[in-house]
């Protein structure tokens, strides 16, 4: 796919996605959409990355759908297909948010989120579809919707906060700096906005250099059991570790642990599989 509202760049193992539409605050619409999803398929794939990137151009991460025009005129007509049922247009329409963090939270690889300005509404749940959130002093999150009496859920916030405080939120469309973003544990650090791209750089090279497939069996796992019972839970954790305990770097980090020297993790290991 030819990219118009995303740029792809690779630095060693660390793959960087931006969101580029900056005179719009990189609002979702459904091409910069299906250009996100197909840069994350082509990452999952290419075993040369080990972590990613992903973050917004400007001054903004994502400022949420692009009300004024989700779909580009201009844009290939399979851009601009449309579900006869709305509920179904709004959660599986195409390029649409939601489907973009269910491919997040299921890539077996750690993706973390670069937070350097705004991130409301759909850019807030893009945000949190991260594994990893390294924010901006500046920047700020936000469901706003009930502002413009747009109707909302809490979707995966109520999974980091609790019902009631996603629930507060959400009604009264609030929001949050990211010194309130820290305390509530929405974001992993918040750093100067002069720091924030070398902050980010250090923990995405740090877990690429870690025992990839392992990490992706624990991902997996972990996404997995988030709502099940504690006994499928436990199931999802046994698979991983039988998985793990046949890569390469499990023996590695054996041995490493024995000899009392830091592991050197090669990333390589059995093809990262779906848990049941």
């Amino acid at each position: 796919m030819s990219y118009q509202h995303v740029l792809l760049d690779r630095a060693g193992a660390v793959a960087w996605i931006t969101m580029n539409r900056p005179d719009r605050l990189n609002a979702l619409n459904v091409q910069m959409g299906l250009e996100l999803m197909d840069a994350f398929g082509q990452l999952e794939h290419d075993a040369a990355v080990r972590a990613i990137v992903l973050t917004g151009a400007g001054r903004g991460f994502c400022a949420g759908d692009d009300l004024k025009g989700m779909a580009d005129p201009s844009a290939p007509p399979g851009t601009r297909q449309r579900l006869n049922d709305p509920a179904r247009q709004y959660v599986d329409g195409v390029g649409r948010w939601p489907t973009i963090v269910r491919m997040m939270t299921r890539l077996p690889k750690p993706i973390v989120a670069m937070v350097n300005g705004h991130a409301h509404g759909a850019g807030f749940n893009l945000a949190l579809g991260a594994d990893f959130r390294v924010m901006s002093e500046a920047a700020t999150l936000a469901i706003p919707f009930v502002k413009w009496a747009m109707a909302t859920g809490t979707n995966r916030l109520q999974q980091f906060v609790g019902v009631g405080k996603a629930l507060e939120w959400a009604l009264l469309g609030t929001t949050l700096s990211a010194q309130e973003a820290e305390r509530w544990g929405l974001v992993t650090r918040v750093v100067p906005p002069d720091q924030l791209e070398t902050a980010t750089g250090e923990l995405a090279t740090r877990l690429a250099e870690g025992p990839t497939a392992v990490l992706g069996y624990t991902k997996t796992a972990i996404y997995g059991g988030w709502q099940e019972s504690a006994d499928a839970s436990y199931a999802r954790q046994g698979l991983a570790q039988h998985f793990a305990r046949q890569t390469e770097d499990y023996a590695e980090g054996r041995q490493a642990f024995a000899e009392k020297r830091p592991p050197r993790y090669s990333g390589k290991g059995l093809p990262i599989l779906e848990l049941p």
